[in-house]
């Protein structure tokens, strides 16, 4: 191919790109286009090449799109995103138990022992109190981790066989109670431990605290001569440490818990200007799978827009006024969810805002509620739990209808063109046909630049494109076609032709009447054929 062959393919291939810049293509691929072979006569190949627009959308380089379309092929332009919040402390996290006691056994005086005996101490019932660092109610907890510690001293001046009965920490295999045993040396002390791995703690609440309990009784072996006052004592700490936990049930309160804080990029807008690119009803949708027993509610007043200038729209509405409800599954179903759906639209919010910035960034903080709307006042129907699985599946959903309305949208799109020789030619001619169906107008402008950017010469507002008329059905069947000329000769344009170095072209779109607030629909079907023939006067080198 001669070198004035490639610049017409360099001009056809830079016209297609720039049209397509309200879609932000960037720089498509034309290797679809074929040219027939030419003659070294006076009109230059002419290229065609025809466009749908899933074609188009194929190329937009942006992987976090999804584009759908309905049962009337009208396009939409979703953004996907998943977070997990699976932060189950946030909600309750409990610490290390202590708890000190005194048991007094209340036994009758012996001033000396006759002999070996051994006297009985009875049952002492004990409570312990596990403490929650916010004071949630505890109606139980189930161990992967952990130890529990029983430190006892005797203040009997003989030994003491004993036992801790914890009946309210049983074995989730069998349901037995643990045991602490041992045995205290005359006025000595004594340490017993057990893993509460595969345990569980029954709790119940007393006077607004959370109790456990358990059964002490021993044996004290008093041998001859020894004594037993009366006023003796047992002393002990009971403690729970380090432990981990597969579930917990009780009433967690109303903790605001961070579910969700991302930024989204968004490449479609690039390069559209402020309110130059409307898109009628845009929704911002919420699908949450809660697996915590907590239901809550979510805060959506802290999303906002930011676009590439820097400038930031703030979500306000209806939809930020109060929380937005969050179900949960109940006590009896752990490990299954509740899924709750969450739409932000034009008829609760200033969400078309947002998008008229044209967006670079679209900023998700929300916040959540515990038991949101859940007073705790209808026994285990309001109760709650965590599960070391459970987890809320957050899937954020952009919906961008391609019901848009474009004013005066732009773009450059700049071609290297140096080197090409046309000192033999007194005229060139470019040719722009066009067949289109798209509800929009676009002009172009053609600026041929010098090495530092400067301007050498330019064509004002060359007619490239029209849209139809739009019928009542809102879909364009026949397409509307047009035949533009460009003409660059001596005098006109030649002269800066040879010394440019860039040819850059200026695409500005509107859509189908967008001074009257219009909107149009762009449906998958929808074509541009394109046409592209030169007249010259040039010297062809074989």
């Amino acid at each position: 191919m001669t070198k004035n062959n490639q610049y017409f393919n360099t001009v056809f291939y830079g016209l297609i790109a720039m049209l397509f810049s309200m879609c932000n293509v960037g720089e498509l691929d034309f290797n679809d286009i074929e040219l027939p072979p030419y003659t070294p006569a006076a009109v230059a190949p002419i290229g065609t090449t025809t466009y749908t627009i899933p074609e188009l959308l194929d190329k937009l380089d942006d992987p976090n799109i999804e584009i759908t379309e309905d049962n009337n092929k009208l396009l939409s332009i979703s953004y996907r995103d998943t977070t997990i919040f699976d932060d189950y402390e946030s909600l309750i996290e409990l610490e290390d138990v202590t708890n000190p006691g005194v048991i007094d056994a209340g036994l009758d005086p012996i001033p000396g022992s006759p002999g070996n005996q051994v006297v009985e101490i009875p049952d002492q019932e004990l409570s312990f109190e596990y403490t929650s660092p916010n004071n949630e109610e505890l109606d139980s907890v189930k161990y992967t981790a952990g130890t529990i510690t029983l430190e006892i001293q005797n203040g009997y001046s003989s030994s003491i066989d004993y036992n801790l009965i914890l009946d309210d920490i049983v074995s989730l295999d069998t349901g037995d109670p643990m045991v602490l045993s041992g045995t205290l040396p005359a006025s000595g002390t004594d340490n017993v431990s057990q893993q509460l791995t595969n345990h569980k703690t029954i709790i119940t609440q007393v006077s607004n605290t959370n109790i456990f309990s358990g059964t002490f009784d021993g044996d004290i072996n008093v041998m001859t001569d020894d004594f037993i006052n009366g006023t003796e004592l047992i002393t002990y700490t009971l403690t729970i440490t380090g432990a981990e936990f597969s579930e917990i049930f009780g009433w967690f309160g109303d903790k605001t818990v961070d579910i969700e804080s991302k930024s989204i990029e968004i490449d479609f807008f690039e390069g559209i200007s402020e309110n130059g690119f409307i898109i009628n009803n845009p929704q911002l949708n919420f699908y949450l799978d809660n697996g915590f027993g907590v239901p809550m509610g979510l805060n959506f007043d802290d999303v906002s827009a930011t676009n590439a200038n820097g400038n930031t729209a703030n979500l306000s509405g209806t939809i930020t006024d109060s929380p937005q409800f969050v179900r949960a599954p109940g006590v009896e179903n752990v490990g299954d969810t509740e899924q709750s759906i969450i739409k932000v639209n034009e008829t609760n919010s200033n969400l078309r805002d947002l998008f008229d910035i044209s967006p670079n960034l679209f900023n998700i903080n929300l916040t959540a509620e515990g038991n949101f709307n859940n007073d705790n006042d209808l026994g285990d129907a309001d109760r709650n739990f965590v599960s070391s699985l459970s987890t809320v599946e957050v899937i954020t959903e952009i919906n961008l209808p391609l019901n848009i309305q474009l004013t005066n949208v732009s773009r450059d799109f700049p071609t290297g063109i140096e080197g090409f020789e046309f000192e033999e030619a007194d005229t060139i001619i470019l040719v722009l046909n066009t067949i289109n169906q798209l509800p929009m107008d676009g002009i172009i402008d053609m600026q041929f630049l010098a090495a530092d950017s400067s301007v050498l010469f330019e064509f004002k507002e060359i007619d490239f494109f029209e849209s139809a008329d739009i019928p009542a059905s809102g879909k364009i069947e026949i397409p509307e076609e047009k035949t533009s000329y460009v003409k660059v000769f001596r005098g006109q344009g030649y002269q800066e032709l040879l010394d440019a170095s860039v040819l850059n072209l200026i695409v500005y779109a509107t859509s189908y009447k967008a001074d009257e607030d219009n909107f149009v629909k762009i449906f998958s079907d929808y074509e541009l054929i394109i046409n592209v023939g030169t007249e010259v006067s040039i010297y062809y080198e074989f």
